[in-house]
């Protein structure tokens, strides 16, 4: 699934619907620079490192914001009271834009929430920076660092890779510049 076919989804509603809701998929998308847009669940939703952040669709009287997670409206509970709620979405009122801070609060929560999430219990770890962009990304082994391992800078290009075994850094490990081009090299032992 595709950005296309989030686009080709968004069609099937009213002009002043559609409206709104490609407003916020243009807010998401500028929010999350590197999600990947897909229909997931029927949904268009935008997925960073294949972990599912948000979704959105609209529906005969309400449009709705979907945060792919069942404790998420009691970590914002202040800010969505005024709105109605079901287990898994928002419900916004149509005719009326979704309020842009509290998009950017429930993204901000979401990508806090993700992080809370790792290490998972196979050892993957992934950590991202409050724009979606991912930060470090490797593996742990009965809590140490184990294997290869990438940290990358907020505009998410590359910024030092190496690898560890139980939590002790071996073999060659690789500084990156700004850009992504190799500025260093430092060899560990084994």
């Amino acid at each position: 699934m595709t950005s296309a076919q989030v686009t080709s989804h968004l069609k099937k509603f009213s002009p002043e619907q559609k409206k709104t809701l490609s407003q916020l998929r243009e807010h998401i998308g500028a929010k999350l620079p590197t999600a990947v847009q897909v229909i997931k669940y029927g949904i268009p939703t935008f997925l960073i490192e294949g972990v599912p952040v948000i979704g959105f669709d609209g529906f005969k009287s309400h449009n709705s914001i979907f945060p792919y997670s069942g404790s998420f409206h009691s970590r914002l509970k202040k800010e969505l009271e005024k709105y109605e709620q079901t287990k898994s979405s928002i419900h916004f009122e149509i005719g009326k834009a979704i309020p842009k801070p509290l998009v950017n609060k429930i993204l901000d929560e979401k990508i806090r929430q993700i992080n809370d999430t790792y290490p998972k219990k196979s050892g993957e770890f992934l950590e991202f920076y409050p724009n979606g962009v991912l930060k470090a990304k490797g593996k742990y082994k009965a809590s140490k660092l184990h294997g290869n391992w990438q940290w990358f800078r907020k505009t998410g290009v590359i910024m030092r890779s190496g690898s560890f075994k139980n939590g002790q850094q071996t073999g060659t490990w690789v500084t990156y510049d700004a850009k992504g081009k190799v500025y260093k090299k430092t060899k560990f032992s084994d």
